[in-house]
């Protein structure tokens, strides 16, 4: 058995899981089941695993997997050439990837793959710096690139690429230094990006972008050790870090595997694959079920170990629900962004009697404990930046998020 932390309203206990609940399943052929850097993506009920690097070099390769009978066949290679360090995302049926290396060159090109025909499209290029593992995620008709690696060392700049348009434009960097290799999803009308590995440094940091008003705000940090160079997925309302390096850029002892919850700003540890962590390998989701493919490990003294064994973990049903209920209707904070006082108003069903409010930071720590239910806070001795309100009438909680400016 592995230990883990299990987050329950931001109380950490040791819990023990069972490797079993990550099902094996098949590995890719022979030519191409030791790759790290690969990208993985699923689209409809069909898997997909796209370039990556190897012993032998940046692969071309491009594999499609049929879940239904548990099977691997072998594409027409990606007509970009073949590359390592390179990433991608799906959005509204089609996969968009790019960037990354061939040992030769640095690329900050985007192409789409289109599965009704099996096409790939060559895109408008980045204007950007061409890089090597950064972030990016399709969400809501854009794709975001930003932070990486490059010949000029680590960014933090951040670029949207408009897909109607085909054109591309810069945006507010990152508030926190450069990096490469983070992790990155799209939820609802938001970004999230963290992690990485920057100059002397394996982050733990999370931040939220809004493509709204091209701002980024800290969010909760990983209650765990930096980490780096792992996989991530969004699926019904929450984001998923899967695996990687550790603070020390080795593997770590578990194969880690986090949910967070964007409502919450909370992060829950839920069942580690098996073995220790890989870096670098891939994931897709088919029909609930997210699949860990390849990546490496460190098995000490300078040396790693390409992992083979694919695994499969059902989300459904083992994910934790929480009690609390965001309901406007209910319960309202405001103005929001607000300076030192925050306004409250709530419905008559809560009881103003005994109800409570309190107040967390963007780390979940307990800024306010169990003040009365009034009609306006004086928050100004709390630290800038994200909050959750809390109002707790007996067993029902209702929560907003706001930002202290």
């Amino acid at each position: 058995m592995k230990l883990i932390y299990s987050s329950i309203l931001f109380m950490f206990m040791c819990v023990q899981v069972q490797a079993q609940d990550w099902v094996q399943v098949a590995s890719l052929p022979n030519a191409f089941n030791e790759t790290h850097h690969s990208f993985g993506f699923a689209i409809d009920d069909t898997g997909y695993l796209v370039t990556g690097g190897s012993a032998a070099g940046a692969r071309e390769d491009f594999y499609e997997y049929n879940a239904t009978t548990d099977t691997w066949t072998e594409l027409t290679p990606f007509p970009g050439g073949g590359r390592a360090f390179a990433i991608g995302d799906t959005w509204d049926g089609k996969a968009y990837f790019g960037f990354g290396t061939d040992g030769a060159q640095d690329y900050n090109d985007l192409w789409a793959f289109d599965p009704a025909d099996m096409s790939w499209t060559e895109l408008a290029t980045c204007p950007c710096t061409p890089r090597t593992h950064p972030a990016l995620i399709a969400h809501n008709g854009k794709v975001f690139v930003g932070m990486g690696g490059s010949s000029q060392g680590n960014l933090n700049d951040w670029w949207e690429y408009d897909i109607a348009s085909d054109s591309w434009s810069q945006k507010a960097n990152l508030p926190s230094p450069a990096r490469h290799h983070p992790y990155q999803f799209g939820i609802g009308d938001f970004i999230y990006a963290g992690f990485g590995h920057g100059n002397n440094f394996i982050s733990d940091e999370w931040f939220r972008y809004d493509p709204a008003t091209d701002t980024w705000f800290q969010m909760a940090d990983i209650p765990a050790e930096g980490r780096v160079a792992g996989t991530q997925f969004s699926y019904n309302g929450k984001g998923y870090a899967l695996s990687g390096d550790g603070v020390d850029h080795r593997s770590m002892d578990t194969g880690e595997f986090w949910s967070f919850d964007p409502e919450l700003n909370e992060w829950e540890a839920l069942p580690v694959h098996p073995e220790t962590s890989r870096w670098a390998p891939s994931s897709f989701i088919i029909d609930g079920e997210v699949y860990i493919v390849n990546g490496d490990t460190y098995l000490g003294n300078s040396q790693y170990e390409y992992v083979t064994e694919v695994y499969k973990f059902a989300l459904e049903g083992n994910v934790n629900t929480n009690s609390f209920v965001e309901d406007e209707t209910i319960f309202q904070a405001f103005p929001n962004p607000f300076n030192n006082a925050l306004n409250l108003k709530w419905d008559v069903a809560i009881n103003t009697e005994n109800a409570v409010v309190r107040v967390y930071d963007v780390n979940n720590r307990m800024v306010l404990q169990n003040a009365k239910l009034t009609e306006s806070l004086d928050l100004s001795a709390v630290a800038k930046g994200m909050l959750r309100v809390e109002v707790i009438d007996g067993e029902n909680r209702y929560f907003q998020m706001v930002v202290k400016q």
